[in-house]
């Protein structure tokens, strides 16, 4: 039997298991949310529970994930142990595959460009197993629609895996405006008219949907990788036994430890299946 394509991670490890449910609300790992269910203890393990090591070096604590009527809150707090905050994060139950996906977030805080600089704020496909060979180079499947983060040539950026592995890196920097409280993020993942696969990344200003699209003067950053050829093959594929999932989180690099507590709520998920 192949241990590709395993989606044995999800259930019965930390959905269906005492010891991993105990750490959430009532019992309970999942919530609903845009019409969806989601998945909040994602990385507990035996050996550490909810702790991570490297590059999180904290907490994934699923309490953390409040779900109101605007949107699910994902935050950062201190943790008991000052060396170990406790952070967030929701992936969702459903493989969903090519489509359109579409994610607006609002900076509790005040704006997006004010996050904490330790502060990452992600919005990722990944899939825990590994993919087969055909699939390519990027063995998780990982297409990173948008990671809010602090770097030397932004406050943002677009992003392909394995990030390390090729110079140039497959990334696009971006810079969130000063103000910016309300982003939309879209990623359209198909395939092309040429058989090759295209992942279409895009950031606006503003609380925006598929039946409302942001207007281009809203427009922050685009990105279109499979221009590339370099970067086009690491743009994964999407078959009937893959087990890529979106992820939403809010955690720190290496722990590292904020000014102060940090918030974002996720205000609307919308896909769209490719045609």
């Amino acid at each position: 039997m192949s241990d590709y394509d395993d989606d044995a991670y999800f259930q019965p490890q930390n959905t269906n298991n005492p010891a991993a449910t105990g750490y959430c609300p009532d019992g309970n790992p999942f919530i609903t949310f845009a019409g969806r269910q989601w998945w909040i203890n994602y990385h507990w393990t035996q050996a550490q529970g909810t702790y991570v090591w490297e590059p999180f070096k904290s907490i994934f604590d699923p309490r953390l994930v409040e779900n109101g009527a605007d949107g699910v809150r994902l935050q950062i707090v201190p943790g008991d142990d000052p060396a170990a905050w406790r952070t967030s994060e929701l992936v969702l139950m459903d493989k969903l595959g090519y489509g359109k996906y579409l994610v607006t977030a609002r900076a509790d805080g005040g704006s997006f460009s004010d996050l904490d600089p330790h502060a990452i704020f992600g919005v990722f496909l990944y899939q825990y197993s590994k993919a087969p060979p055909s699939n390519g180079p990027n063995v998780h499947r990982e297409i990173d629609f948008l990671e809010v983060l602090r770097s030397g040539e932004g406050n943002a950026q677009f992003t392909l895996q394995p990030f390390g592995d090729y110079k140039p890196h497959p990334v696009e920097y971006l810079k969130i405006p000063p103000g910016t409280q309300m982003i939309t993020i879209v990623n359209d993942w198909h395939v092309g008219s040429d058989s090759w696969r295209v992942a279409a990344f895009s950031c606006y200003s503003g609380d925006w949907s598929l039946e409302n699209p942001p207007p281009e003067q809203n427009l922050i950053a685009k990105w279109s990788p499979a221009q590339d050829p370099t970067f086009a093959k690491l743009i994964p594929d999407h078959t009937e036994t893959s087990c890529e999932r979106l992820h939403l989180n809010l955690w720190l690099m290496h722990g590292e430890a904020p000014a102060g507590p940090q918030s974002v709520t996720v205000t609307r998920f919308e896909f769209q299946p490719a045609a």
